[in-house]
């Protein structure tokens, strides 16, 4: 470094590295913000499938125990499945 206006090389490497690196990361950055939004969206997906087959269950077994209680309760002071007339067959 004889003139006091040169920069030494490795200075100048560095610079160019360090601003090449940060133009490098910015299509880098970009994908991994996609991934990341893909893959909290496909876990929102899951929870909501799985809350949706969760409420599936309930709802059929509701209606499995409604019907076994309709066949099951059988008396002939009170309506149920087998004693109350279906609609149609009132003159039959």
């Amino acid at each position: 470094m004889s003139n006091p206006s040169e920069v030494d090389e490795q200075i100048t490497d560095s610079v160019t590295q360090t601003n090449t690196s940060v133009i490098a990361n910015g299509p880098a950055m970009g994908a991994m913000q996609t991934y990341l939004s893909q893959a909290q969206a496909q876990g929102i997906l899951f929870a909501n499938m799985v809350n949706e087959q969760q409420q599936q269950a309930v709802a059929s077994l509701a209606t499995t125990m409604e019907c076994a209680k309709a066949t099951l309760s059988v008396q002939d002071h009170k309506p149920n499945f087998f004693t109350t007339q279906q609609t149609g067959t009132k003159g039959k």
